[in-house]
């Protein structure tokens, strides 16, 4: 085996995942497929499913589907030890020296399959790819033993891992008040070729289809995740009546499924295919955030500024995005000033064009290519093959797999 070869044996990486990543049909898995895609090396996204399947998707991406997807929490307790055996033996025949675990699901599944890799793969380097600190979320939304026994695995997992990762400076702090650990820094991305790349014949089509024009918002995200759940309810309750006082021809659209809402003005399309969400995003005149809990950090917003959509949305949205009020995104706390905000985006094209203009720059500084090129300077700190990164043609060229 050449030198080549040998770099990219050590750069492969199988990534574990408890849900079906592909196709993406939410932010979870928009991360954890783009991850696969843009890998600094070869990688396999090992996935759970309604099926066994192994295939390999229009990107190069290669996966492989083990069933267990469809269960109930109670069946998927009662089979997790089988599936974990599964999973086990499925990484070992990569010979993978890397294994990510996508921290978007139960912390305590991820927990019970490192056990099982340390014994069956000692020598492997397993990496904890946190979503978010998953003990915020859990303590919101369930009981106090649910809580507690998600921070324990928690830690455990931020603990035992050769390396931990948060996708924001917020959440490592998080990590560091709750655990003891500062994990290392991935943050969030955004396919821009994807996004930026979207041809008119597909953004018209769509505009048809949905009837969607420059007064159409757009809040992308299920239901049943509860800080997307408190923002629609936001939007439908309380922000679009008052909007409709003034601009009569103001829209909502609502993608992700799930919402109990019927009203003349809002378009509830549910799931978008993947290979037209990027056109939908661009078809729509502005992306509306008004997220009030929760940690992470929002892909509904990368995804709109790469579109070239204006963006107006909560302070706790943009979190850990580094965006500013009035250049990249415009920001609003209550129903008034996103009435307000709107309103200055309906009557000034100009503030838009600047926004889009903006966003087109700073969108460069979220790209996937870029943000793993960086953090393969964590990966293989002493690798004589590293590139340092040019954000430029990250941003003006991004090939996809």
């Amino acid at each position: 085996m050449n030198v080549r070869e040998n770099a990219q044996v050590s750069r492969r990486a199988a990534i574990i995942s408890f849900y079906e990543a592909y196709p993406p049909a939410s932010g979870a898995a928009s991360v954890s497929y783009n991850l696969a895609k843009f890998w600094p090396g070869d990688s396999l996204l090992l996935q759970l499913g309604s099926r066994d399947r192994r295939f390999v998707t229009d990107d190069s991406v290669r996966i492989v589907t083990l069933a267990g997807a469809t269960e109930s929490r109670p069946q998927r307790l009662v089979r997790l030890p089988r599936l974990i055996r599964r999973m086990t033996a499925e990484i070992t025949r990569t010979q993978s020296p890397t294994i990510v675990l996508e921290g978007a699901s139960w912390a305590i599944y991820h927990w019970l399959l490192l056990q099982h890799l340390r014994r069956a793969l000692p020598h492997a380097r397993v990496i904890y790819h946190s979503h978010n600190v998953e003990y915020l979320l859990r303590s919101q939304r369930h009981r106090r033993a649910i809580a507690m026994l998600t921070r324990w695995a928690e830690a455990q997992l931020v603990k035992q891992a050769d390396i931990a990762t948060a996708v924001s400076k917020v959440d490592q702090n998080h990590f560091a008040r709750l655990y003891g650990v500062r994990p290392v820094l991935l943050p969030n991305g955004v396919d821009t070729a994807r996004f930026g790349g979207v041809g008119s014949e597909g953004v018209t089509r769509l505009k048809a289809a949905f009837r969607l024009d420059q007064r159409t918002l757009l809040f992308a995200g299920f239901y049943s995740y509860r800080p997307n759940r408190e923002a629609i309810d936001f939007l439908v309750r309380s922000m679009m009546p008052a909007l409709r006082q003034r601009y009569a021809s103001a829209t909502l659209a609502l993608t992700g499924g799930g919402a109990p809402y019927c009203e003349p003005w809002l378009k509830n399309v549910g799931s978008i295919a993947y290979e037209d969400f990027a056109s939908f995003v661009a078809a729509c005149g502005i992306a509306v955030a008004p997220i009030f809990s929760g940690s992470g950090t929002r892909l509904k917003i990368l995804e709109a500024l790469a579109a070239g959509i204006p963006v107006v949305a909560t302070e706790k949205a943009a979190e850990g995005l580094s965006l500013i009020h009035g250049k990249d995104i415009l920001f609003a706390s209550n129903t008034d000033e996103f009435v307000q905000c709107l309103g200055k985006l309906f009557e000034d094209p100009g503030l838009a064009a600047g926004l889009r203009e903006r966003a087109a720059l700073t969108i460069a500084n979220f790209s996937w290519r870029r943000i793993l090129n960086d953090f393969e300077h964590t990966l293989y700190p002493h690798s004589p093959n590293l590139q340092p990164t040019n954000v430029g043609a990250s941003a003006a060229v991004e090939p996809s797999y």
